[in-house]
């Protein structure tokens, strides 16, 4: 049987419209998100994302591309981009979406060639969990990297979780980083396996970048603790 998500994919690929799924996370309340968010247009993205797929050149590979949903966007402008994603569930739905460059790895163990653009949107960054794990997933990326390449992503600083009636912050100094969370998926009865994800604030995110070798800008915010960054 297929994982919750990759059930609620296939589910909507296959003409389930009113599908969603919901999300528990350790630190906030549980989120309900229909799945055809993961399966927007162009036109339906938030402003980070358009900003993130404008910014995109040369040869680019796509990680944790989930439904394929940026790789197709910037496959239909004709760009030469290669969509990787360690969920075979998730690959079998881009191979069916069309995608023509889709690649079933762990990105520790992809090998097939140099990017000048590496993209990870929807806080793909997440999947280092911790501060450790981005410094040695960072040090993977410079090989993956040509010269001159670029490293695209988004996250949240969750700070705003922690903030007390009069503006100061309740955080135990003691604990994991506060961005560390754990979430589970739920969809149709179905809950899956507890897993872990990071949420980097940007000061963060600069050091850690560049003890790996990387300048580290900037791009956007937006109202809602999300920003985008580049990576060169």
């Amino acid at each position: 049987m297929k994982d919750p998500f990759e059930k609620a994919f296939f589910d909507y690929l296959n003409g389930k419209e009113k599908t969603e799924i919901t999300v528990h996370c350790n630190k906030g309340d549980d989120e309900v998100i229909p799945v055809s968010y993961f399966f927007r247009e162009y036109e339906m993205m938030p402003e980070l994302e358009k900003k993130a797929i404008d910014l995109c050149s040369g040869k680019i590979l796509d990680i944790g591309a989930g439904s394929g949903v940026h790789s197709l966007y910037l496959q239909s402008k004709g760009m030469d981009v290669t969509a990787l994603d360690i969920s075979p569930g998730f690959v079998e739905v881009m191979k069916k979406r069309r995608l023509i460059k889709v690649i079933n790895s762990d990105i520790f163990d992809f090998s097939e060639g140099k990017f000048d653009t590496m993209l990870m949107l929807m806080n793909g960054i997440g999947f280092t969990k911790t501060f450790e794990g981005l410094s040695v997933f960072l040090e993977r990326a410079k090989n993956l990297l040509n010269p001159g390449g670029q490293l695209i992503l988004d996250s949240s600083d969750l700070l705003y979780l922690y903030e007390d009636e009069d503006g100061t912050y309740s955080i135990n100094l003691n604990d994991r980083y506060y961005g560390e969370v754990e979430y589970i998926i739920e969809y149709d009865g179905v809950t899956g396996k507890a897993f872990r994800w990071l949420y980097i604030d940007f000061d963060n995110l600069s050091m850690i970048a560049e003890q790996a070798g990387f300048n580290c800008e900037l791009i956007f915010e937006d109202d809602h603790y999300n920003y985008l960054a580049r990576l060169y």
